[in-house]
Protein backbone atom coordinates (compact mmCIF):
# COMPACT_ATOMS: atom_id res chain seq x y z
CA UNK A 1 0.00 0.00 0.00
CA UNK A 2 1.11 3.28 -1.19
CA UNK A 3 0.40 6.65 0.30
CA UNK A 4 -1.32 9.40 -1.99
CA UNK A 5 -2.51 12.59 -1.68
CA UNK A 6 -5.96 13.11 -3.70
CA UNK A 7 -7.32 17.01 -4.69
CA UNK A 8 -10.59 17.72 -5.87
CA UNK A 9 -11.92 20.76 -7.17
CA UNK A 10 -15.45 20.87 -7.60
CA UNK A 11 -17.85 22.67 -9.13
CA UNK A 12 -19.45 25.19 -6.63
CA UNK A 13 -22.87 25.58 -8.30
CA UNK A 14 -23.43 21.42 -7.63
CA UNK A 15 -26.05 21.03 -4.94
CA UNK A 16 -24.91 20.00 -1.73
CA UNK A 17 -26.35 16.41 -2.32
CA UNK A 18 -24.76 16.05 -5.47
CA UNK A 19 -21.49 17.09 -3.56
CA UNK A 20 -21.76 14.70 -0.75
CA UNK A 21 -22.85 11.35 -2.79
CA UNK A 22 -19.91 12.48 -5.54
CA UNK A 23 -17.82 12.27 -2.43
CA UNK A 24 -18.90 8.96 -0.69
CA UNK A 25 -18.11 7.66 -3.89
CA UNK A 26 -14.80 8.26 -4.48
CA UNK A 27 -14.06 7.57 -0.50
CA UNK A 28 -15.84 3.82 -1.09
CA UNK A 29 -12.62 3.36 -3.70
CA UNK A 30 -9.63 3.32 -0.95
CA UNK A 31 -9.16 3.40 2.27
CA UNK A 32 -9.39 7.23 3.59
CA UNK A 33 -6.74 8.22 6.31
CA UNK A 34 -7.89 12.09 6.44
CA UNK A 35 -10.16 14.70 4.79
CA UNK A 36 -9.47 17.95 4.71
CA UNK A 37 -12.21 20.21 3.43
CA UNK A 38 -10.89 23.46 1.74
CA UNK A 39 -14.10 24.74 1.06
CA UNK A 40 -14.58 27.43 -1.79
CA UNK A 41 -11.65 29.16 -2.78
CA UNK A 42 -11.47 32.19 -5.22
CA UNK A 43 -8.99 30.79 -8.16
CA UNK A 44 -6.67 33.45 -9.80
CA UNK A 45 -7.44 32.87 -13.02
CA UNK A 46 -10.68 31.70 -14.78
CA UNK A 47 -11.08 28.05 -15.51
CA UNK A 48 -13.37 26.45 -18.85
CA UNK A 49 -17.38 27.64 -18.44
CA UNK A 50 -15.91 30.68 -16.79
CA UNK A 51 -15.63 28.87 -13.29
CA UNK A 52 -14.03 31.71 -11.08
CA UNK A 53 -14.48 29.61 -8.03
CA UNK A 54 -14.21 25.88 -6.93
CA UNK A 55 -14.92 23.35 -3.91
CA UNK A 56 -11.74 21.85 -2.99
CA UNK A 57 -11.47 18.44 -1.06
CA UNK A 58 -7.89 16.98 0.22
CA UNK A 59 -7.42 13.65 1.17
CA UNK A 60 -4.81 11.49 2.51
CA UNK A 61 -5.73 7.92 1.28
CA UNK A 62 -3.93 4.68 1.07
CA UNK A 63 -4.06 2.41 -2.01
CA UNK A 64 -2.69 0.53 -4.41
CA UNK A 65 -2.27 0.69 -7.92
CA UNK A 66 -5.63 -0.98 -9.06
CA UNK A 67 -7.47 1.17 -6.77
CA UNK A 68 -5.84 4.59 -8.02
CA UNK A 69 -6.56 3.22 -11.41
CA UNK A 70 -10.81 2.43 -10.26
CA UNK A 71 -10.32 5.79 -8.38
CA UNK A 72 -9.34 7.75 -11.81
CA UNK A 73 -11.86 5.70 -14.19
CA UNK A 74 -14.45 6.89 -11.90
CA UNK A 75 -13.21 10.76 -11.84
CA UNK A 76 -13.27 10.91 -15.59
CA UNK A 77 -16.91 11.98 -17.05
CA UNK A 78 -18.53 13.66 -14.38
CA UNK A 79 -19.70 17.24 -14.28
CA UNK A 80 -19.60 17.53 -10.14
CA UNK A 81 -15.79 17.41 -10.81
CA UNK A 82 -13.72 20.53 -11.96
CA UNK A 83 -9.90 19.01 -11.82
CA UNK A 84 -7.78 16.26 -9.81
CA UNK A 85 -4.72 15.67 -8.83
CA UNK A 86 -3.38 12.54 -7.64
CA UNK A 87 0.07 12.95 -5.63
CA UNK A 88 2.21 10.28 -4.28
CA UNK A 89 3.11 10.75 -0.84
CA UNK A 90 6.40 9.59 0.98
CA UNK A 91 5.30 7.20 4.39
CA UNK A 92 7.16 10.15 6.54
CA UNK A 93 5.37 12.62 4.77
CA UNK A 94 2.86 15.00 6.83
CA UNK A 95 -0.38 15.67 5.78
CA UNK A 96 -1.74 19.06 6.30
CA UNK A 97 -4.90 21.20 6.92
CA UNK A 98 -5.60 24.02 5.35
CA UNK A 99 -7.46 25.81 8.28
CA UNK A 100 -4.24 24.80 10.57
CA UNK A 101 -1.84 25.80 7.83
CA UNK A 102 -3.64 29.69 7.69
CA UNK A 103 -3.68 29.95 11.48
CA UNK A 104 0.04 29.10 11.73
CA UNK A 105 1.20 31.31 8.80
CA UNK A 106 -1.05 34.53 10.21
CA UNK A 107 1.48 35.17 12.43
CA UNK A 108 4.39 34.58 9.86
CA UNK A 109 2.80 37.13 7.74
CA UNK A 110 3.02 39.67 10.17
CA UNK A 111 6.94 39.04 11.01
CA UNK A 112 7.56 39.33 7.29
CA UNK A 113 5.92 42.26 6.78
CA UNK A 114 7.42 43.82 10.01
CA UNK A 115 10.99 42.71 9.05
CA UNK A 116 11.18 43.27 5.37
CA UNK A 117 14.54 42.80 4.21
CA UNK A 118 14.10 44.19 0.54
CA UNK A 119 12.48 40.95 -1.35
CA UNK A 120 14.54 38.55 1.12
CA UNK A 121 12.02 35.19 2.33
CA UNK A 122 13.64 33.47 5.18
CA UNK A 123 10.64 31.60 6.34
CA UNK A 124 12.15 28.45 4.87
CA UNK A 125 15.74 28.85 5.55
CA UNK A 126 14.80 27.56 8.91
CA UNK A 127 15.03 24.30 9.18
CA UNK A 128 11.65 23.90 11.70
CA UNK A 129 10.02 25.64 8.96
CA UNK A 130 10.91 23.14 6.21
CA UNK A 131 7.86 21.04 6.58
CA UNK A 132 5.33 23.43 6.16
CA UNK A 133 6.38 23.51 2.07
CA UNK A 134 3.43 22.31 1.05
CA UNK A 135 0.51 23.32 -1.98
CA UNK A 136 -2.08 24.58 0.38
CA UNK A 137 0.58 27.14 1.93
CA UNK A 138 -0.39 29.81 -0.79
CA UNK A 139 -0.13 32.72 1.86
CA UNK A 140 3.55 32.21 2.55
CA UNK A 141 4.31 30.90 -0.95
CA UNK A 142 2.72 34.55 -2.81
CA UNK A 143 5.81 35.82 -0.68
CA UNK A 144 8.32 33.76 -3.28
CA UNK A 145 6.72 34.98 -5.99
CA UNK A 146 8.05 37.67 -8.24
CA UNK A 147 6.05 41.19 -8.65
CA UNK A 148 5.52 39.88 -12.02
CA UNK A 149 4.48 36.22 -10.94
CA UNK A 150 7.64 34.63 -11.44
CA UNK A 151 9.50 32.16 -8.75
CA UNK A 152 12.24 34.00 -6.75
CA UNK A 153 15.94 32.44 -7.57
CA UNK A 154 17.64 31.36 -4.75
CA UNK A 155 19.81 34.52 -5.30
CA UNK A 156 16.88 36.01 -2.62
CA UNK A 157 14.93 33.35 -0.93
CA UNK A 158 18.45 32.25 0.60
CA UNK A 159 17.11 28.50 0.04
CA UNK A 160 19.02 25.38 -0.32
CA UNK A 161 18.89 23.78 -3.74
CA UNK A 162 16.55 20.97 -2.10
CA UNK A 163 14.79 23.37 -0.44
CA UNK A 164 13.89 25.93 -3.67
CA UNK A 165 13.45 22.74 -5.70
CA UNK A 166 10.59 21.65 -3.33
CA UNK A 167 9.38 25.43 -3.37
CA UNK A 168 9.15 25.37 -6.77
CA UNK A 169 7.11 22.17 -7.49
CA UNK A 170 4.62 23.22 -4.30
CA UNK A 171 4.32 26.41 -6.09
CA UNK A 172 3.81 24.74 -9.45
CA UNK A 173 1.05 22.39 -8.01
CA UNK A 174 -1.00 25.98 -6.67
CA UNK A 175 -0.47 27.04 -9.97
CA UNK A 176 -2.07 24.46 -11.28
CA UNK A 177 -5.23 24.64 -9.18
CA UNK A 178 -5.47 28.25 -9.92
CA UNK A 179 -4.86 29.47 -6.14
CA UNK A 180 -1.52 31.14 -7.13
CA UNK A 181 -1.43 33.49 -10.10
CA UNK A 182 1.19 32.15 -13.53
CA UNK A 183 1.78 36.24 -14.11
CA UNK A 184 0.72 39.58 -12.64
CA UNK A 185 -0.62 42.06 -14.16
Amino acid sequence: MKNYELVLMLNVSTTENAKKEFLSGVESKCKVLDKDDMGVQSLYFTLKGGVKQAYFVSYNIEAEDKEIEEIRNYLKYNTTLIRYEIFARSAGQEFFFFEKLQAVFDKTIEEIKDKKYGQKVIFFTKEENEKYINWKSIAILKYYLTRFGTIKPRFYTGNSVKIQKKLRKEIIRARGFGLLPFINH
